[in-house]
């Protein structure tokens, strides 16, 4: 049988055994069926970094009409995402510097007193009292948006994140958060700040590369992506801890390990199983498989965390593992723009949660447990515990 995508994987699984059973076939490029498309899926770890960093398989590409979606709002062609070359250089420098690693740095602090906050309450749900108001509170305090707002912000970054939204139902989703944004930069201009959100207005009246429309789509994309998948990378991580209790003592008793460990478990503890896809702008070789011109590519990025030729032992977690970057949060010039900041809230959030709660445990069968089933990424409703 011809593969086809989406996998048909259970949520509560860490892996993507599909995916993995194609790659350990021999097949590190393969055609696979994706709705009433042709698509090849790049599943090693080798073939997978060519996707993502050679030119010739384009984001832009895949944003056109006809072109391979695998969620509606990531095919938006004025985000950065959906950009290329010049223009793409051009627009991401302008909010790199908030995400520099210095940035980030200074963060560590403020984000240390907010998880200091919400386990202070000590939570019996990890999603609700941690995962959630985490990243939600952090990312409104980098770009300046209330943080008393952000029941909506979650609610419409539910929506956008649906994977399966007609046109009718994104375009609603999309003129809800921007019409909130379209009045956030009023309210910026007229008090300006030293957020993010300011910065990005202030380039733009001062006749900078971002149209108004621009503006507010990549404003979208900040807030939304900017916090959705730290909150549930951070519920994913938990669990696996849970799953793991030798591993989640070898960090307790061993805390210097937490940068590895966030590595391993972003590499472990499967997110999606998919980045977006990309269009083939000429006929290309990719890992010893001829693609001609306009091939739909999308890179299974499950798969070659997987990879047992870059990971030894791949199925096994491992605190310790430092073979090689994981592909979790991309590679090349769409590189995860947040990554740092992610990194910093996973590594301060699992430091301080195994301190405080050393013996953190499931407060329920772990069939119990449910998963949002609307989106593509893995995400925990709620992870109830107790210590």
């Amino acid at each position: 049988m011809p593969a086809s995508f989406p996998f048909t994987t259970p949520r509560s699984l860490d892996d993507e055994p599909e995916a993995q059973e194609l790659l350990a076939s021999g097949g590190s490029v393969v055609p696979a069926s994706m709705g009433p498309i042709t698509i090849w899926l790049a599943l090693s770890y080798a073939a997978c970094r060519q996707v993502l960093t050679d030119p010739r398989f384009s984001r832009e590409e895949a944003t056109r009409p006809g072109g391979p979606v695998t969620i509606p709002s990531g095919a938006n062609p004025l985000v950065l995402t959906s950009m290329e070359g010049r223009k793409h250089a051009r627009t991401r420098k302008l909010v790199a510097a908030a995400f520099s690693p210095r940035m980030v740095a200074t963060l560590e602090p403020r984000v240390q007193a907010i998880v200091d906050s919400l386990l202070d309450a000590g939570p019996t749900d990890l999603v609700a009292g941690l995962c959630v108001p985490l990243p939600t509170t952090v990312i409104c305090e980098l770009l300046g948006a209330p943080y008393s707002d952000a029941p909506d912000i979650r609610r419409w970054t539910g929506r956008l994140m649906t994977a399966r939204l007609t046109p009718d139902e994104l375009r609603e989703a999309e003129h809800d958060m921007q019409g909130y944004l379209a009045d956030l930069v009023e309210f910026k201009r007229l008090q300006p700040d030293d957020k993010l959100i300011t910065a990005l207005v202030a380039v733009h009246d001062e006749g900078g590369h971002l149209t108004s429309a621009e503006l507010l789509a990549n404003l979208q994309l900040l807030l939304a992506a900017g916090h959705d998948t730290t909150v549930n990378q951070l519920g994913n991580s938990l669990l696996t801890l849970l799953r793991h209790p030798a591993e989640m003592r070898r960090l307790i008793d061993s805390p210097a390990l937490i940068d590895t460990a966030v590595d391993e478990l972003l590499r472990f503890s499967r997110l999606m199983a998919a980045t977006l896809p990309r269009v083939t702008t000429e006929a290309v070789e990719l890992d010893g498989v001829r693609l001609d011109a306009g091939a739909a590519v999308l890179p299974i990025i499950s798969a070659a965390n997987r990879d047992p030729s870059v990971f030894p032992d791949p199925d096994r977690l491992d605190l310790g593992r430092a073979d090689a970057a994981p592909l979790a949060m991309g590679f090349g010039p769409h590189y995860c723009l947040g990554a740092q900041l992610a990194k910093l809230e996973l590594r301060v959030a699992l430091t301080s949660v195994l301190k405080r709660f050393p013996g953190l445990r499931l407060a329920v069968d772990e069939s119990e447990l449910t998963y949002r089933m609307e989106t593509n990424v893995r995400a925990l409703v709620s992870l109830p515990v107790a210590w």
